[in-house]
């Protein structure tokens, strides 16, 4: 016997509907989301288990404390997207009136119903999924590193761009000369004395004080002073915000490297050709996952990455081809990221770019075809846990050449 649950997950109290292979409802309850909540459940799912009654449920995300929680029971887990329950909520009302156990009942009806249309969720090990975490908090810190840059460069520009040529925000140069040298007015005081013994102060080269005297001595254009006090102002806060954050990223790289490091089964993925550091190679391994089975062929692969457009197809003549919008955007970014490094290394690679510029693709839409065709290599590489072998893949290339029909020239 086979239970199907559908849980509506939430903050602080997440609603369950229960149904069996027929459909009956088995029971409909609240959870709150505490520990005594959480083990009450819990207590009821084991019993169920006990008794040889197999359970199934649907939830709203493939991830998460509660997902984690069905897990733990021994309960097989099916992710459903949003957008499919959405459309199956038409089944029951036709009104459009939703509550948080209807839904509930609706995933746990869905599952029972459409679960040939579902995949199981299959977890990756403690280590991946520690791993791809650590790899998403490091793109938070760096999208929050990107915003504080952007608006302390707006807020430069708008009252000081001299400061803009002295180095990159992120670099501890460019936040010292800022908070030694706040405004223009204080550059405009300098004497190249001072200057030389704040330039000793932070070792830069005779070369470069030199060449960053000359920038600071040319004429800026006049701001009123009120809004350099203001700007000023926000600078200092935009600078105190972004040390802090730039350090984090920085810790977080190294954190990711030296963790990717001890994952002795992991390193097939660093024989790609795009660098033997950096976290490129650990963010796409964890974005890839170490659950087998868990990609069914590279196509599937393909298409969680956003690699490959989507064909709409309607009666004999028409046919659209679209930007594949739904997919693991984390994925697609590394996968992009994947294409981009290996061009500075991989002949093939290189001349595969070229060819589809060539046929007037953009710089975008080049890369991607390029990530569709390392995702071919890399899902092969997963599923063998092999290294990257490219005289191996230049002869495979080499037969499917030959097994083309050739052209027949008039």
């Amino acid at each position: 016997m086979r239970y199907h649950l559908g849980v509506d997950w939430a903050d602080q109290t997440h609603a369950v509907w229960v149904v069996d292979e027929r459909g009956t409802k088995i029971t409909a309850r609240t959870v709150p989301h505490t520990a005594e909540g959480l083990s009450e459940w819990g207590r009821e799912l084991d019993e169920w288990r006990a008794h040889g009654i197999e359970l199934w449920a649907a939830i709203e995300r493939p991830e998460g404390r509660v997902v984690d929680f069905l897990l733990d029971h021994g309960i097989v887990v099916y992710p459903v997207n949003p957008k499919a329950l959405d459309r199956a909520r038409d089944r029951f009302r036709q009104s459009g009136a939703k509550d948080d156990p209807f839904d509930a009942r609706v995933l746990a009806d869905f599952l029972r119903t459409d679960h040939a249309h579902l995949r199981p969720l299959r977890p990756s090990s403690e280590a991946a999924q520690e791993l791809k975490l650590l790899t998403e908090d490091y793109q938070r810190q760096v999208r929050q590193q990107t915003r504080l840059v952007n608006q302390l460069t707006i807020t430069l520009k708008a009252y000081y761009p001299r400061a803009l040529e002295v180095a990159e925000l992120t670099t501890g140069l460019a936040q010292a000369f800022l908070q030694a040298y706040p405004t223009p007015a204080a550059v405009a005081a300098l004497t190249e004395r001072q200057w030389q013994r704040w330039a000793r102060a932070h070792r830069l080269s005779a070369t470069r004080t030199r060449e960053l005297w000359e920038v600071l001595q040319r004429p800026q254009l006049p701001v009123p002073a009120h809004v350099v006090r203001a700007k000023a102002r926000l600078m200092r806060s935009l600078v105190a915000q972004l040390t802090p954050v730039v350090a984090a990223v920085g810790e977080y790289r190294e954190a990711i490297e030296d963790f990717f490091a001890r994952m002795s089964t992991a390193q097939w993925i660093r024989t790609l050709p795009i660098g033997d550091h950096g976290i490129t190679a650990p963010t796409l391994w964890a974005r890839l996952g170490d659950a087998p089975g868990r990609w069914e062929a590279f196509r599937h692969l393909q298409a969680q990455a956003g690699a490959v457009p989507v064909t709409k197809r309607s009666g004999k003549q028409q046919r659209v081809v679209h930007f594949r919008v739904a997919c693991d955007k984390a994925l697609r970014y590394v996968v992009d990221q994947v294409a981009f490094l290996s061009l500075r290394s991989c002949e093939w690679a290189r001349a595969y770019y070229d060819q589809q510029r060539g046929r007037g693709h953009s710089h975008r839409r080049a890369l991607r075809a390029l990530g569709a065709k390392w995702l071919k290599i890399i899902f092969v590489m997963w599923q063998r846990h092999a290294s990257y072998d490219e005289p191996y893949h230049l002869a495979t290339m080499a037969r499917q050449q030959l097994r083309q029909p050739q052209t027949k020239i008039a």
